[in-house]
């Protein structure tokens, strides 16, 4: 009869083989097609395989319309949401004069296969009503943003109807409110209020929709020159959320605007994304981490860290955009939020370093043994493996908390100066009462 102490290992052992089969997080199909890969070309076949894994998002396509009168603001919205300006090689026109004739499709920069269609507004000479759905090709699209500058009008309310009657997914989106808060102000110096004008701007589109028989209809109140204020952040949230899953993963990690639940769901979708990679590493494995007794493809992980930061937003351009919406330098940003992101050298001596830095030896063996997912590597990568999905969790933490702590600053500013406007607007009504 075994002894009790024999039971507890047998136990100890059995849970902690469940819990590195989960911790692999591997769809089984995927694990299949590696294993499949392995067989007929070797690790060099894992390698590539898994390359392909990675950007699969990529191959996905997205295609969302922006409509609208001429004048309203979506060659702007198209611009900000593929983080470019008017001047920048390959941005849709600006201009005060009619710029969409047709439909004109525009790729984002990082996903070719997402695509932002400009197209015309419904009753233009050349798209009358009753072809337009045709000529815009209607069914292509997955989403539909309705853009006005003002009052929606009968023409964006017909198209609104049609494609809720086709059941698909169509936003109503209010543009150019730092142009009415600006105007607002110039009209009423001593009484003037942002929020009072944003409540009333979204109050008159909301009863305005009512009455045309759109029940609780959305509206997204947006400035596409300040993504970081009013609802454009919402506004992209809701386009992931509404999304089917097989495109969900394409559109979280297209989107360059982040928000703190934008974070979060490319944060779950990079986690994914590190079991994959380090089998590619471990089967490739030629550089040792210094101290630690594996070895990494530190390529392939570089590379992979590297991704990590630009879709937070910690690359180099991006910081130095973040401290200026910050109004702070860069050396200030990182020192009052503590960001220990920008303290790693993102090269391949910095990345090893990072890794050595970590305590790799004093992990726990099943950490250290993490069930490899591929057949015939041999045990040896199957260590390197366990290491490296460590090492790549805990540099993701990293990344995303700096994220979160940049973005709560933002918010925190915000809602500052919202306050601050607020004070200021009794301030001077007291005054004024008080003559």
């Amino acid at each position: 009869m075994a002894s009790s102490g024999q039971d507890k290992t047998t136990a100890d052992s059995t849970s902690g083989n469940d819990e590195q089969k989960k911790s692999s997080n591997i769809p089984d199909k995927v694990v299949q097609e590696l294993n499949e890969a392995y067989k007929k070309h070797g690790k060099s076949g894992i390698i590539e395989s898994v390359k392909e894994k990675l950007n699969e998002w990529k191959k996905v396509p997205l295609n969302i319309a922006i409509t609208g009168s001429s004048g309203v603001g979506k060659s702007s919205y198209i611009n900000a949401l593929r983080g470019m300006t008017a001047d920048d090689d390959g941005a849709a026109p600006v201009g005060v004069v009619e710029t969409t004739a047709s439909r004109t499709p525009y790729t984002h920069p990082e996903n070719e296969c997402f695509v932002l269609w400009d197209l015309p507004g419904v009753g233009s000479p050349n798209f009358p009503r009753d072809s337009y759905l045709e000529k815009i090709q209607f069914r292509r699209y997955d989403f539909f943003l309705v853009f006005s500058a003002s009052r929606f009008t009968m023409n964006d309310k017909w198209l609104a109807q049609q494609i809720k009657q086709a059941g698909k997914h169509f936003y109503f989106i209010r543009t150019k409110i730092d142009l009415d808060i600006s105007d607002n102000k110039k009209s009423h110096p001593i009484t003037h209020s942002m929020v009072q004008v944003l409540q009333t701007v979204r109050s008159d589109c909301m009863t305005h929709l009512q009455n045309e028989g759109f029940t609780n209809p959305e509206v997204f109140i947006i400035s596409n020159f300040d993504v970081n204020e009013f609802d454009f952040g919402q506004l992209s949230e809701r386009l992931i959320k509404d999304a089917p899953d097989i495109k969900r993963e394409a559109l979280t990690l297209s989107l360059t605007n982040l928000t703190e639940r934008i974070i979060r769901t490319k944060e779950k979708y990079l986690k994914k994304r590190i079991y994959i990679v380090s089998i590619a590493s471990a089967a490739a494995a030629a550089v040792p981490i210094p101290g630690v007794g594996c070895s990494v493809d530190i390529a392939i992980l570089l590379e992979e860290a590297v991704f990590y930061r630009q879709q937070l937003q910690l690359d180099e351009a991006s910081f130095q955009e973040n401290a200026a919406a910050l109004n702070i330098s860069v050396n200030e940003l990182q020192r009052k939020l503590n960001l220990q992101s920008q303290i790693i050298s993102f090269t391949s001596a910095g990345l090893l370093a990072f890794f050595a830095s970590l305590g790799i030896s004093n992990l726990s063996e099943n950490i250290l043994k993490l069930l490899l997912p591929i057949v015939g590597i041999v045990i040896a990568s199957g260590i390197s493996y366990g290491v490296q999905v460590h090492c790549l969790n805990k540099l993701l933490d990293i990344i995303v908390n700096d994220a979160l702590r940049i973005h709560g600053e933002m918010t925190k500013i915000s809602a500052k100066n919202a306050v601050d406007d607020i004070q200021t607007t009794q301030t001077e009504v007291k005054k004024v009462e008080s003559e």
